[in-house]
């Protein structure tokens, strides 16, 4: 298993409930789940498909600001707790169920001694500062826990956190242009310190969200501009394609040696962002009948949960088999239990709670399951120390 810390990603997940549904996105999204599942079931075949991850904070904040921004010209505020409750109902359940599911395997395969770090990862993920753990002690590979690719979780979480905020304050002003701008310049000073960063301590650089903070006003850019960001027809095929060259390019040519995230970001985020603006038009595209296809978009639906499985199961699997290796037989094995737990976690989890009319209609109940769950999967994890 690769050493840096690319070894631990996760797309993100946001979905605009408000916006029209995009299958370019949805398919961008199952672009972006497969780069990183696959990099890291096999590594040295696919050695950066972590890129993945950034494409999907690009996602995330052109699908948050769509949502939001739609939100403020139809009523002219935000019901900030009403985002949030959407939040937890869409991201929560699931995330809480794979970490208890991951305490519950800790207890049966993981030796005792390790015990306390998972405990220590389990309730950092659930409370969403998995990043912030991570970037503040060296990533040691021998160490590496089923929850470390909560990391990106926790910075799209952080994110949602203050943005609402911000954008308020933004649609002060009258001026789009003026809206932009602001937005541009916070993403320019979060790329300067980005590139600055991976230099001095990459780590750190790698991990903490204000570096992280550009790829997200990438999106926001785009949807901050709205109709104006539609491009002719041959303008959107050229962009599209330059878009997937970019963002499966750095996939296969980057590698571990690579100062990521740095100025390379730019590389995959902008690819991402290449290829949102070039659906904008809602056009036919000549990539639609397979990016339309049942299958991608089947991919696209359940990434979420594909991403929150496949990591620990891939790290947990050779403590489950006698070889105690990951050989051929159990990656594919990983990929397959992966791939049908998310299928199962989306129809069975993700979909009722997030649509379950209790939840729906009060935000206040919301907020009160929030804490429940998180109080389990706290009181789970401290198991493993009190054991």
């Amino acid at each position: 298993m690769p050493t840096r810390p690319s070894t631990l990603e996760r797309p993100g997940t946001a979905r605009a409930e408000k916006t029209d549904f995009r299958p370019d996105i949805q398919a961008l999204r199952a672009l972006a789940v497969g780069l990183v599942v696959f990099h890291h079931l096999w590594p040295t075949v696919l050695t950066a498909g972590f890129v993945g991850v950034d494409a999907f904070f690009v996602i995330s904040g052109y699908l948050i600001t769509a949502q939001l921004a739609h939100e403020i010209n139809a009523t002219g505020r935000i019901r900030i707790a009403d985002f949030y409750a959407r939040r937890i109902r869409r991201l929560l359940p699931a995330a809480l169920l794979v970490l208890l599911s991951i305490v519950v395997a800790v207890h049966a395969l993981v030796p005792q001694p390790r015990w306390a770090d998972y405990a220590r990862q389990v309730m950092a993920s659930a409370l969403y500062g998995q990043n912030w753990l991570l970037g503040a002690e060296p990533v040691d590979p021998t160490k590496v826990t089923g929850t470390a690719h909560y990391w990106s979780l926790s910075v799209e979480e952080q994110f949602y956190l203050l943005w609402p905020l911000l954008l308020l304050l933004l649609f002060t002003l009258r001026a789009r242009w003026a809206r932009l701008a602001i937005t541009a310049g916070l993403g320019l000073v979060s790329l300067i310190w980005c590139i600055y960063l991976t230099e001095a301590d990459p780590a750190v650089a790698y991990f903490i969200t204000p570096v992280r903070v550009w790829e997200f006003t990438i999106g926001a850019v785009i949807a901050l501009a709205g109709t104006r960001f539609v491009l002719p027809r041959a303008g959107a095929i050229a962009a599209s394609l330059l878009g997937f060259a970019a963002l499966v390019g750095s996939a296969v040519h980057f590698t571990g040696l690579t100062p990521y995230p740095g100025s390379a970001a730019l590389v995959p985020t902008v690819g991402t962002a290449l290829i949102i603006a070039a659906g904008n038009g809602r056009q036919q595209q000549w990539h639609s009948a397979l990016t339309s296809s049942k299958p991608v978009q089947l991919l696209g639906d359940i990434s979420y949960s594909l991403y929150l499985w496949h990591w620990p199961l891939l790290i947990l699997a050779p403590l489950a088999v006698s070889e105690g290796v990951l050989n051929l037989p159990v990656r594919l094995g990983v990929l397959a239990s992966a791939l049908i737990l998310a299928y199962a976690t989306k129809r069975l989890v993700e979909d009722p709670i997030r649509t379950w009319p209790p939840l729906t209609g009060s935000t206040r109940l919301t907020f009160i399951a929030m804490v429940a769950g998180l109080a389990t999967v706290c009181l789970a994890a401290g198991s493993l120390l009190w054991t």
